[in-house]
């Protein structure tokens, strides 16, 4: 293959070094003088020159801009077999979800307490505070969740609905301090009230002091709550009982039957809630 000399790359080097100090010298010469034809020779000379360096090194140069943009395009990927990946999960846990509402209405449906119009809604998370025992769930006014209506499992009585946004809702769990409900035993029909004391047994208050109490007893609520629980919810069984100090009631302590560490789909009773006061 024809190679030029080292002798001919100089000369050609030169001459363009040469050709670009010409074309450098200040423009404002006399258009006619012998600087100005010297710089019109010399872009004739370097003009095709350069853009023959340019085809040649044009590709290079974009080459290389698009060298230093594969950093953003590997994280622009990343992100969206991120989001791919999140979708392919949600997808995968849709069928689930559904398959555990269904399970839910099925059992529920045998029971007379459940009977009604109710909606399904799933467990995203619990209250941000030691304080205070609750759960989010992720139905609200939208889907027909109103506050002070019962919720519940397939076991029994969860809570009820303190707090109903567009699209979510709180509910306070029967084992929260501020929790209270009207409750019998199943035995003997004693009503009393069921309060929350934030530890894993419930208590049961104003039970006649005359009234036997079974451990193992189930208890459930009673409907005297204003319309907020209707009657016949499993709430849990009686683990202990003892009489009060002063002699007049008997207290019994109640293990609930749902497992609120396991809590993860819940049922709203649509047609439970506080009963409005009638005027007149």
């Amino acid at each position: 293959m024809y190679r030029r000399s080292t002798k001919q790359r100089l000369a050609l080097a030169a001459l363009i070094a040469a050709s670009a100090t010409v074309i450098t010298l200040d423009f404002r010469q006399n258009p006619g003088g012998p600087v100005r034809r010297a710089q019109d020779w010399a872009v004739s000379v370097v003009a095709p020159l350069q853009d023959g360096v340019g085809r040649v090194l044009g590709p290079v140069g974009s080459f290389l801009g698009s060298l230093t943009e594969i950093g953003g395009l590997r994280e622009e990927n990343a992100e969206l077999r991120r989001q791919n990946e999140d979708l392919q999960s949600q997808l995968r846990r849709y069928p689930e979800t559904v398959r555990e509402n269904e399970r839910l209405l099925a059992l529920l449906e045998e029971k007379d307490w459940s009977q009604g119009a109710k909606r399904g809604a799933r467990v995203i998370g619990v209250g941000p505070s030691n304080y205070e025992w609750t759960a989010f769930i992720d139905r609200g006014k939208a889907q027909g969740i109103g506050e002070g209506m019962a919720v519940v499992s397939a076991e029994g009585l969860v809570g009820r609905v303190v707090l109903a946004a567009e699209s979510y809702s709180q509910v306070l769990l029967v084992m929260d301090p501020e929790h209270a409900v009207g409750s019998r035993l199943s035995g003997s029909g004693q009503t009393g009230v069921l309060e929350g004391r934030g530890e894993e047994d419930l208590r049961f208050d104003f039970i006649d002091p005359e009234v036997g109490i079974e451990v193992g007893e189930t208890v459930v609520t009673s409907g005297y709550d204003k319309g907020i629980y209707p009657p016949g919810i499993p709430i849990g069984r009686v683990t202990s009982s003892r009489r009060a100090a002063s002699g007049l009631q008997q207290i019994a302590f109640v293990r609930p039957f749902v497992d609120f560490g396991k809590l993860d789909h819940v049922l709203v009773l649509l047609e439970s809630g506080p009963i409005p006061d009638q005027a007149g």
